[in-house]
């Protein structure tokens, strides 16, 4: 079998964009995951609702139709903030900061203590320009590590070459 390699044109169909987007898709998501617990003690405990929670051994499916049946590997609890803006991305990760992670760092730490990892992911499908950068500030680099978490940022610059 082999493979196509996807170009930018059928990659924005996939993703359900007709090519002509001038908005950033942005994700921010914390993550906790590989824990021997209910992942409703995480919602119980942060006051969130998790965008996607599963469990170790249970079946899940994938694809386009859902169809294909999968057993999970390990537990996980997500909670994510999907945003469409061309704001700086920055300004977006200093917000989640403020109204996500500082006001319950320390319930955070504590539930990281019982899982195997915590991650911090930024996902940007990025339209306008072909640079979009982000640094992290000393302070958020201190919170995450106090939080022991992993740092993941995916961004796919999908705006047409001038």
């Amino acid at each position: 079998m082999t493979f196509k390699r996807l170009d930018k044109k059928d990659y924005k169909n996939l993703m359900g964009t007709n090519g002509d987007s001038e908005i950033n898709q942005n994700h921010l998501i914390l993550h906790f995951l590989e824990f021997d617990f209910a992942p409703d003690l995480i919602t119980q405990k942060l006051g969130l609702q998790p965008f996607s929670t599963g469990q170790k051994g249970e079946e899940y499916f994938i694809g386009p139709q859902k169809d294909i049946p999968r057993i999970r590997d390990c537990s996980h609890w997500d909670f994510e903030w999907k945003i469409n803006t061309n704001d700086f991305i920055g300004d977006l990760v200093d917000k989640f900061f403020n109204e996500i992670i500082i006001p319950r760092i320390d319930t955070i730490k504590e539930i990281g203590l019982s899982c195997k990892m915590v991650r911090f992911t930024i996902v940007q499908y990025y339209y306008t320009g072909n640079n979009p950068g982000y640094g992290f500030e000393p302070e958020q680099l201190k919170m995450l590590a106090d939080i022991g978490a992993g740092i993941d940022v995916d961004i796919y610059c999908l705006g047409e070459d001038e």
